[in-house]
């Protein structure tokens, strides 16, 4: 690939930020769409409301929904005083799992274009060489589906006016529970500077609604009635209904340029078709010129943007781009695709050049991908963002996914959608980074969502930016940045967390509440949509720590796959030019959406399957269960660590961006013994550490290094917590999971050090004296190799 991967790499990252659009055009460019905004000014709490906790995790298991999270990802966490507010409309529409029979060994997913004549596209088998886990009790009976597009006749959609092929609006209802529970209370409303006014209701009303839904459903339904397969727990107060939302066609300026006889197919449409090739540029661009004018034939779906009015009258700019070689007619099931923070709505119809390194970097597919695979494409703005109105509320239950099943609802009306009832069409969602948190919180509010893939996600916004209350002070000011760069509004609270954070390393009471808001933790027990973790090993901003804690929360009835991939917020070191991250990802969604939105036969492999510093996979069947005997070692004497901020530290690690880890001159070091087989550290490392000390340093940091390479386990330095009083202390606490291959005579170094650049405060000074210091190493004892050809060239 050259250095134009790199490069590639680069710009991944780059994107997912949205620096992306402040290099490609100088300057922030978003503006907000106000032209219909609701003039709501009702004033509202600031106060929060106590959520409830996910369920534990186990850091030793990272496969596993039995895994637990380490206590200290909670530290400093305020306990958040519950108020009451307006109940929310719940929808709770309930699906079953499509694909959940057993699979054949070696069985493939055919994703062929939604045709009549059959394709050759086809996704790749899974890549175990053993029968597939997925073998949960079937909930449906009906036969795999034998093509990809799932067509069937257009008579089976409703019609809409919002489609070029519209004729008459048909509304379509939707039943809902209102639950009345504590509030989370938000501190501003989607207008930017406007009043505060309430959200109609909580994550935790979600969360017993959905319980109650788990637990009995009983028909409400009159006899007569025209709703179908409408099901209410009965824990419903009341049962309302809902029309789809309002939606205008969105037409570009400069739309027209493309119709002009000769001039526009000869030279307007292959410069738009080549602007939409630059990925976020393009897509910047995009309100101004439109979509490439593709020719087919007569009266075939077309591309289309509109805007829609969300619940509180927000307006969400929309892209809806039909699956590749859709015939008029024919409907084929729907993805949605958020966009990572800082970035619009994907247009891009083809695949892009940069597509295969951008999944590489940050593991989500494309749109060019999904529509060749025989999907139609959702993606937007999120609120707040570019040309969508209202205020960023950071993947918010209460706005971000109400925003998104308002989306649900108007492609439900589109007569390219196929529908598995009125209002209920079959999709998936993918997305990374933003647009994998969306998922969970859609997902665990809207039952309608089959199948989710959310990519380097995460489990709290607390957890990740301030893991024992330390702030990220590396990732918090370049997400700030970006928001800056890109002419976000976010909440208010927003930056004056990130300047805090940054200035001081400490946040309040109430910026630590918004923070732990803004996640799916307490939801995670309302997800019934199968789901497919994908984390990058190497991400020094959302951990493995986070795809850990959400995957122990699922219910464990709900089919869950973890993948750990090299990549992710991070800068992957040991494979840069190697595209097959991006590949294995790329296989694992494909086959994830056709078993689950599809509903096909086809294997989704392992489990677990994850990416060692020198680019094996491996998998562990079930999950990670079968544990090995940990390694441990110990300090065989006391020593003082000098802290300062800084000087002689870990990191930054140059390349992407200026964070991450690496060997420090000033540390405490403990030698971990030579293995003598080859071994799989895979999980979290427990510490336990015997200290005093006197000085201002709140934290010291610990990680672990490769004696054979000099680089840190996946870049990751841990926050440790320490109360420099002068009085000898012990503490335990889990480690950043890591995923690394020993082999005989291989060595590791555990260093505990002052300082790292991801986590810096200018202010922390002292003297740290080590009484004693043990960890304890997870090791995987049934690890098979996956892709076991490659392993002679990479070692």
């Amino acid at each position: 690939m050259g250095a134009s991967a790199h490069v590639g790499r680069i710009g991944g990252l780059a994107a997912a930020l949205g620096i992306g659009a402040v290099i490609g055009l100088g300057c922030g460019v978003a503006s907000a769409d106000t032209t219909g905004q609701s003039n709501s000014s009702d004033s509202s709490s600031s106060s929060s409301s106590s959520a409830e906790s996910a369920k534990s995790a186990s850091n030793s298991s990272p496969g596993q929904a039995t895994s637990s999270v380490g206590a200290h990802d909670d530290a400093g966490t305020p306990t958040k005083v519950a108020t009451e507010k307006p109940a929310r409309t719940v929808t709770i529409t309930s699906k079953p799992h499509r694909g959940s029979r057993s699979t054949p060994v070696g069985s493939a997913a055919t994703t062929a274009k939604p045709d009549t004549e059959p394709s050759s596209h086809t996704v790749a088998p899974a890549k175990d060489t053993k029968p597939s886990q997925d073998t949960k009790p079937a909930k449906d009976t009906e036969p795999a589906k034998a093509v990809a597009a799932s067509e069937t006749d257009v008579a089976s959609s409703p019609t809409t006016v919002e489609s070029p092929q519209a004729t008459t609006p048909t509304p379509v209802t939707h039943d809902a529970v209102t639950a009345v529970a504590a509030a989370v209370v938000d501190l501003t409303d989607h207008h930017s500077g406007g009043s505060p006014s309430s959200p109609p209701d909580s994550p935790v009303s979600w969360t017993v609604a959905a319980a109650a839904r788990k637990e009995t459903l009983v028909p409400t339904t009159p006899a007569g009635s025209s709703d179908v397969n409408v099901t209410t727990p009965k824990l419903a107060a009341a049962v309302t209904a809902a029309a789809p939302p309002v939606a205008v066609i969105q037409t570009p300026p400069l739309a027209w340029l493309q119709q002009v006889p000769v001039i526009g197919p000869v030279f307007v449409t292959p410069i738009v078709a080549a602007i939409h090739m630059i990925p976020i540029v393009g897509d910047i661009i995009h309100p101004f010129i439109g979509y490439p004018v593709q020719h087919g034939a007569p009266g075939a779906p077309v591309s289309r943007d509109v805007m829609i009015t969300s619940f509180d009258g927000t307006k969400i700019y929309v892209h809806f781009m039909p699956a590749s070689g859709l015939r008029a007619g024919k409907v084929a099931p729907t993805i949605l695709e958020g966009p990572g923070l800082g970035m619009p709505g994907s247009t891009s119809l083809e695949v892009t050049p940069l597509d295969g390194i951008l999944t590489d970097a940050l593991g989500a597919v494309g749109v060019g991908t999904l529509r060749h695979a025989g999907y139609n494409v959702v993606t937007w703005d999120p609120r707040g963002e570019y040309r969508s109105g209202g205020v960023l509320q950071l993947d918010s239950a209460d706005y971000e996914a109400r925003d998104v099943s308002a989306i649900v609802s108007w492609l439900a009306t589109q007569p390219e959608a196929q529908l598995d009832s009125p209002g209920d069409p079959r999709f998936g969602m993918v997305g990374a980074s933003y647009g994998g948190g969306i998922q969970w919180v859609t997902a665990a509010t809207d039952h309608r969502v089959d199948a989710i893939v959310p990519s380097i996600s995460w489990n709290t916004l607390n957890t990740s930016l301030y893991k024992s209350a330390a702030f990220k002070s590396g990732w918090g000011t370049l997400l700030t940045a970006a928001l800056l760069l890109t002419g976000a509004r976010p909440n208010p609270a927003i930056y004056p967390a990130s300047v805090q954070g940054a200035l001081t390393g400490v946040l309040t009471a109430a910026q630590q509440a918004l923070l732990a808001e803004r996640g799916p933790a307490a939801l995670l027990g309302s997800v019934t949509a199968p789901t497919l973790i994908i984390q990058g090993t190497v991400d020094t901003l959302f951990s493995l720590q986070e795809a850990q804690a959400n995957a122990a929360a699922l219910d464990a009835g709900v089919p869950t796959k973890m993948l750990w991939f090299c990549g992710g917020h991070g800068l992957c070191t040991n494979n840069l030019f190697d595209p097959t991250d991006g590949q294995v990802v790329t296989d694992a969604t494909l086959n994830w959406l056709a078993r689950y939105v599809k509903g096909q036969d086809v294997s989704t492999g392992p489990t677990f399957e994850w990416v060692d510093q020198r680019g094996q996979y491996y998998s562990s069947s079930p999950g990670p269960t079968a544990a090995g005997v940990p390694i441990v070692a110990a300090s065989s004497k006391s020593g003082v660590l000098p802290l300062v901020p800084l000087l002689f530290g870990s990191g930054p690690l140059f390349g992407v961006l200026p964070i991450g880890a690496t060997k420090a001159a000033n540390a405490f070091n403990v030698a971990i013994p030579t293995v003598t087989t080859t071994t799989y550290v895979v999980g979290a490392p427990q510490l336990t550490l015997t200290y005093s000390g006197t000085g201002t340093s709140r934290h010291v940091f610990a990680q672990l290094v490769d004696d054979s390479t000099g680089a840190v386990l996946g870049n990751q330095a841990t926050p440790i917590p320490v109360t420099l009083d002068g009085k000898t202390r012990t503490m335990s606490i889990s480690l950043e999971p890591v995923a690394q291959t020993l082999r005989p005579g291989q060595t590791l170094t555990l260093q505990l050090v002052a300082s790292t650049a991801n986590y810096e405060n200018f202010g922390a000074f002292g003297a740290l004296k080590v009484s004693s210091l043990q960890v304890s190493l997870p090791t995987i004892a049934d690890a098979v190799a996956v892709n076991a050809a490659r392993t002679a060239v990479l070692t």
